[in-house]
C-alpha cells in the first residue's frame, strides 16, 4: 500500500508539471484544529464496555494547488496533524474502570481532488476528496484507573510513549470548503473528515493486550494562497 500511494504521488507530480505552465501553480499555507477520535470493531459477547471521547489537537502546514481547469484542481499538502482519542473501559470481572488518553502526532501527505461547484465573483464553494499517507512522529498514552473489589477502591496510573505502534497510517479524505478574498488575499476555510483504514494496535497498559483502533479526525482550517 505504501508503494501504491508513493507511485500515485509521483505520477500526479509528473502529470501536474505539464499543467503548471498553462494554468499556474498556487502555493498556500493553512492552520486549524482537529477533533480526533478512534474507532474499532467490538467482538460479540465481550465482558467489558467501551465509551470513546474526542480529543482536540492542532493541524497545519503548506500546500500546492494545481488548477487543471477553472472548476477542477489537484492539491498536495504537507501538514502536521495531531490525532488520538480518549477511551473509557469498564470490565465486569474483575471490576476495573480505566480512562486512556491517546495523543499521537503525524506528518501527513494528503492528496486531494477539488471541484468548484459554486463560483460567484471572488466567492466559491468546493468539494474535495482523496487520500493521505501519514508518518508517525511521536505519541504517548496516559492511563488512569480504579480497581474496586468490594473494599477500598485502588487507583492506578501509567504514562508511556507509543513505541511499537505502526509508523504509517492510510486514510480516506472528503470535505467541503469556501474560498473568498480578504484584504485582497485569496483565502479559504476548509472542513474535512479523515477516516483511517489501517488498524493500529494501541497500547493499553504495561503487559496488557493492545486495543485495535483506527484514526478518524474532523478538521477545520483557515488558509491562504499566494
Amino acid at each position: 500500500m505504501k508503494k501504491v500511494l508513493l507511485t500515485l504521488n509521483i505520477l500526479l507530480f509528473l502529470i501536474s508539471s505539464t499543467v503548471i505552465a498553462q494554468t499556474g501553480l498556487h502555493f498556500g499555507i493553512k492552520a486549524g484544529y482537529n477533533i480526533g477520535t478512534q474507532y474499532g470493531i467490538l467482538p460479540p459477547n465481550i465482558p467489558y464496555e467501551v465509551d470513546s471521547d474526542a480529543l482536540l489537537g492542532v493541524t497545519g502546514g503548506i500546500l500546492l494547488f494545481f488548477p487543471v481547469t477553472e472548476a477542477f484542481g489537484v492539491q498536495q499538502e504537507f501538514i502536521f496533524s495531531a490525532k488520538g482519542s480518549s477511551q473509557h473501559i469498564t470490565t465486569i470481572q474483575p471490576p476495573i474502570k480505566t480512562s486512556t488518553d491517546y495523543k499521537i502526532n503525524y506528518f501527513e501527505l494528503p492528496l486531494l481532488f477539488r471541484y468548484n461547484f459554486v463560483n460567484i465573483g471572488d466567492f466559491g464553494i468546493y468539494g474535495s476528496s482523496g487520500f493521505a499517507l501519514s508518518l508517525l512522529l511521536n505519541g504517548e498514552y496516559k492511563v488512569d484507573g480504579v480497581i474496586d473489589v468490594g473494599g477500598t477502591p485502588v487507583p492506578f496510573g501509567e504514562t508511556s510513549d507509543t513505541d511499537g505502534l505502526d509508523k504509517f497510517d492510510y486514510s480516506f479524505i472528503y470535505g467541503l470548503g469556501v474560498k473568498f478574498n480578504l484584504f485582497k488575499q485569496n483565502c479559504f476555510f476548509d472542513y474535512r473528515q479523515t477516516i483511517g483504514w489501517n488498524t493500529l494496535m494501541m497500547p493499553t497498559s504495561e503487559g496488557g493486550e493492545p486495543a485495535p483502533l483506527r484514526n478518524q479526525t474532523y478538521s477545520f482550517a483557515l488558509g491562504m494562497y499566494f
